[in-house]
């Protein structure tokens, strides 16, 4: 990766932190705003990238960083702290349906990583899916610990209760099955890895 898209990523990282930092203003002035999620996704979340190239010792491409951070801000900035989850029909289902394709981007590393690219395909693929489903339950988990102690209402459970885990869940699978069949082609891959 060349500075000037090495310094967009450090860019792209600093304004999330920064968004983080002012919807964290906004929750000590408006007791109403309870976006604690939100905040702390946001502080957190734009640096997976790299704590996933040092645990697989791999450099992750440009594109596969720009299209992460892309749905970060849909999911992070529009969904949780402008309330899009609530205000827009669907959002959520569409954000876990996105985020199941690309949590395979994690598994498709640790194949990498395990220099398991010469295993069955139909391994590779329920690999990845199990990776990207791992990433969906501890995503409900983080929900969950979120409405249990910071007093949100991430997962809506007054509403609807378990439907929205088990729908989002399913969301994020159907997307973790397309993304693995799409890294199990290799025109796909070398066309994301491409900087």
């Amino acid at each position: 990766m060349d500075k000037l898209k090495r310094g967009l990523i450090y860019a792209i990282r600093a304004c999330f932190v920064i968004f983080a930092g002012l919807f964290l203003v906004w929750i000590l002035l408006d007791p109403n705003y309870n976006k604690w999620g939100g905040v702390l996704s946001g502080i957190v979340l734009p640096f997976l990238p790299v704590i996933v190239e040092r645990v697989f010792k791999t450099k992750i491409a440009f594109r596969i960083q720009l299209l992460y951070y892309m749905f970060l801000f849909v999911a992070l900035d529009m969904g949780i702290c402008m309330d899009m989850y609530k205000t827009v029909p669907y959002f959520d289902k569409v954000v876990h349906f996105g985020s199941g394709i690309l949590s395979t981007i994690i598994g498709y590393y640790a194949i990498i990583f395990f220099k398991a690219k010469k295993t069955p395909i139909a391994f590779r693929i329920i690999f990845i899916i199990g990776v990207s489903m791992l990433v969906a339950v501890a995503w409900e988990f983080f929900e969950f610990a979120c409405d249990k102690f910071l007093g949100q209402n991430m997962q809506q459970l007054v509403s609807v209760g378990v439907d929205d885990t088990m729908f989002d869940l399913l969301a994020a699978t159907i997307g973790s099955g397309i993304g693995a069949y799409l890294f199990t082609k290799p025109k796909f891959v070398e066309a994301l890895e491409k900087n």
